[in-house]
């Protein structure tokens, strides 16, 4: 099946010059990386998937396991993309590699999308001091939001509840705003931590949740107020 080249032109993705993307945030990270995994594939494009923390092993996935070249070389040329980690059969989960490996498998594809972050499916998070861990190669950083979040106990939808409670000053049964999720996606202690000078997304996800779409617009548009470029839609509802 042939894709639109919807969420590159969505997100604004110049990945000529800035191939690899590093993916952070809340719950839709993993869909958004193979979203734009397909996007990439069908112009034909070679992408390598990793992480540097840890993202759900599916089985069906062309994977290259403990990156092995070889392996990564065969999946490029057969399917064109490969998950690139190593394995945890237990968690069902595949794991980082190191930053040099990463760096030299860059050298094989086009296009690199990380998943830079945890958040254990929840929609919102703010990172801990050791999150999130982006590679020091990356050239764009997206944040991910669950817009499922608004309306809802901080305790119920958030991950690093304790920290996000802390962050936003209020009680951890105080319903998520949409002024918490600008402060969280706009901050250099939120979602724009450790972004530095790399290009900044936001991608405001599962719009299609709200009672009225234009709350989603109207975060988009403080974002942009703030110089953040922000966007927003559903991953679900945008994938073949």
């Amino acid at each position: 099946m042939h894709y639109s080249e919807y969420f590159l032109d969505l997100l604004d993705l110049d990945v000529q010059h800035y191939p690899v993307i590093a993916v952070v945030g809340g719950g839709g990270k993993t869909s958004l990386i193979y979203r734009l995994c397909q996007e990439l594939t069908s112009m034909d494009k070679k992408v390598v998937i990793a992480t540097t923390t840890h993202m759900e092993w599916e089985k069906d996935r062309p994977f290259a396991r403990d990156g092995d070249r070889q392996q990564v070389l065969d999946c490029l040329k057969q399917h064109k993309y490969v998950v690139a980690a190593g394995l945890d059969k237990v968690q069902n989960k595949v794991t980082a590699l190191p930053e040099q490996q990463l760096l030299e498998l860059k050298g094989l594809c086009d296009v690199m999308l990380i998943e830079a972050d945890g958040a254990k499916h929840k929609p919102l998070k703010v990172p801990e001091e050791w999150e999130p861990v982006i590679p020091g190669f990356a050239d764009i950083v997206i944040s991910v939001i669950g817009l499922d979040c608004l309306g809802h106990p901080i305790r119920e939808v958030t991950h690093r509840t304790e920290r996000t409670s802390r962050f936003l000053q209020k009680n951890m049964d105080a319903p998520v705003t949409p002024e918490d999720i600008v402060k969280i996606a706009s901050s250099i202690h939120g979602l724009f931590k450790d972004v530095e000078k790399r290009i900044y997304r936001v991608y405001l996800n599962k719009a299609d949740v709200l009672t009225d779409p234009q709350e989603a617009a109207s975060i988009a548009r403080c974002l942009e107020e703030k110089g953040t470029k922000a966007v927003w839609g559903s991953i679900k509802n945008e994938t073949a």
